[in-house]
């Protein structure tokens, strides 16, 4: 399929397919919390931004007639989903990721028994049971109020089997006037999903 300039401005600005605006998305958790025995959701969240993890093919070299490849073996993600949320006065979802960090690397929630390790590694359990069934949705929306009502999802990136591994400093500052506290956690995964694969 060949595109000219026509053919692209159609596909970012026709009625059907306007151009993604990257400050029309939310961000739908829902991550499991060995030490409650439930699951932590967070709906619709207004996350500060979040950078997608780089997808590419990992290759191995092959040669045929001296001409050198790189033949495509599997799927590879190169770094970490990263979101940057803000942060409310409680710190509520910085609170609640820091503990569940801290019970996924098996570290002590109830200092009074020994059932400080729900998750942790061991031989009996390789893959951490805690992570399998969590997912993160960045459900994009759309400007346009032509469809249905304006902010409707229009796609989404869907990560699953994910888990916190880490979060960056929160930076306090008391210089700053009018500026909004924010905190970025780096977040781990297994496989990745959106709509409309394949489709152009």
């Amino acid at each position: 399929m060949s595109l000219n300039l026509d053919d692209i401005k159609g596909l970012l600005a026709s009625d059907g397919s306007r151009a993604l605006r990257n400050n029309r998305f939310s961000v739908d958790m829902n991550l499991w919390n060995p030490a409650q025995g439930s699951y932590v959701s967070v709906t619709d969240y207004p996350a500060l931004s979040v950078s997608t993890p780089t997808t590419e093919i990992q290759g191995l070299p092959f040669e045929f007639q001296n001409i050198a490849l790189q033949v495509p073996i599997k799927r590879q993600n190169t770094n970490l989903l990263q979101i940057t949320f803000y942060a409310n006065e409680s710190l509520a979802i910085y609170s609640t990721l820091v503990s569940l960090i801290k019970t996924y690397g098996g570290e002590s929630y109830n200092f009074n028994s020994n059932i400080n390790q729900p998750s942790v590694y061991t031989a009996n359990n390789m893959y951490n049971i805690a992570i399998r069934d969590n997912t993160i949705f960045v459900r994009l929306k759309t400007a346009n109020p032509d469809v249905g009502s304006e902010g409707e999802d229009v796609n989404y990136i869907g990560y699953s089997e994910v888990y916190p591994r880490a979060i960056i400093p929160i930076d306090f500052n008391s210089q700053a006037q009018n500026n909004l506290a924010a905190f970025t956690v780096m977040f781990e995964y297994a496989r990745t999903t959106t709509r409309y694969l394949g489709e152009v």
